[in-house]
């Protein structure tokens, strides 16, 4: 595997990049809140080893939302072979590391580009091997109650 995280020599606000293996590509890596290095590295390794199980509930909740974006703007419904098949519809942007608040357990938070919805893209969340969140990009709290689920969540 490349190497995991790579800084930018000049970045006073910590803008680098993390390899993310599901997409074969390094994407931005904010950390804005000052999470330690270790803190940062527990999420980037987070990323690197979701389970089977997560990454296809992450794929079929992007394709609830491609559906009902493409349902609510009148167009037909993608049909995929394979839930991970919407991956290719998919591009990650970035990574960002959230203050822990004293939390050691690491975080998805991720800003991806889809080809569904050029204008917002679209957001992961992902917390203790569940997925939290999946929708239009909102900037949520990863330590926010996801429950009881809202309508734009198609986690």
């Amino acid at each position: 595997m490349p190497e995991l995280i790579r800084y930018a020599s000049d970045s006073g606000n910590r803008e680098d990049e993390v390899y993310f293996t599901l997409f074969d590509q390094y994407i931005n890596l904010y950390n804005w809140d000052g999470a330690s290095a270790e803190y940062e590295r527990a999420c980037a390794n987070y990323l690197n080893n979701l389970s089977d199980t997560v990454i296809d509930h992450l794929c079929e909740a992007s394709i609830r939302y491609c559906n009902d974006f493409l349902d609510a703007i009148g167009e037909d419904p993608k049909q995929f072979e394979n839930s991970r098949d919407v991956l290719a519809l998919i591009y990650p942007n970035s990574l960002s590391i959230p203050d822990p608040k004293g939390r050691a357990e690491p975080v998805i938070h991720m800003e991806l580009n889809c080809e569904w919805e050029e204008e917002h893209g679209m957001e992961w969340v992902v917390r203790g091997d569940k997925v939290l969140y999946v929708g239009a990009y909102n900037g949520e709290n990863p330590w926010s109650d996801f429950e009881p689920k809202a309508s734009w969540n198609f986690a």
